[in-house]
């Protein structure tokens, strides 16, 4: 009789052994399965990429003027020419905007404001008291707008006159504030 090799006879298989065996089967089965399902997922994936630059119009006007009054007296009259533009040196705003003119006052002293435009024509008259403290007055128009990329400027002149006749005693040897703001908004 010929006698085969160890290796080839046929062994009974014990309850661990078997418990081995479909473990590793169970392994297999599922590394199998992942493999197949991660191509699955791979044929449905997108990726998209891309690429803009956005940038922010340029809205560069900016104006702010402050005038002390100081050693004035009943009478006194000074003029402050101003202007309103849509620009800065070479850059011009990208936006169509409105624009207020504001004045400012510490009211001490009893002032007349008058607003022109510089044909000369009056747009408003602002009258602080010298007695009510800090007063605020604005001024807008319809005709305070500025178009896009077109370079404009619109004259002023802002006239502060202490009427003669508001020569009352308390004022003498006040100090008063005055300052004359433009607020620009961007218009849709």
């Amino acid at each position: 009789m010929h006698n085969k090799p160890r290796y080839l006879k046929a062994r009974k298989l014990h309850f661990h052994d078997l418990v081995m065996l479909i473990a590793i089967l169970t392994a297999c089965l599922t590394l199998i399965t992942m493999y197949m399902l991660s191509g699955a997922y791979s044929k449905f994936y997108i990726a998209a990429s891309g690429r803009d630059v956005a940038r922010v119009a340029m809205f560069s006007p900016d104006f702010t003027f402050a005038k002390v009054v100081e050693n004035a007296e009943p009478g006194h009259t000074t003029e402050i020419d101003f202007s309103v533009q849509n620009f800065s040196g070479e850059k011009i705003s990208e936006i169509a905007m409105k624009y207020k003119i504001i004045l400012k006052t510490t009211g001490n002293i009893p002032l007349k404001f008058t607003l022109y435009k510089n044909d000369g024509s009056i747009l408003t008259d602002f009258v602080c008291d010298g007695i009510s403290g800090e007063q605020i007055y604005e001024y807008t128009d319809s005709s305070f707008v500025f178009n896009v990329t077109k370079k404009e400027t619109d004259k002023y002149k802002l006239k502060l006159e202490w009427q003669s006749d508001k020569n009352d005693a308390r004022f003498s040897g006040m100090t008063d504030a005055v300052y004359l703001e433009v607020k620009f908004e961007q218009i849709d």
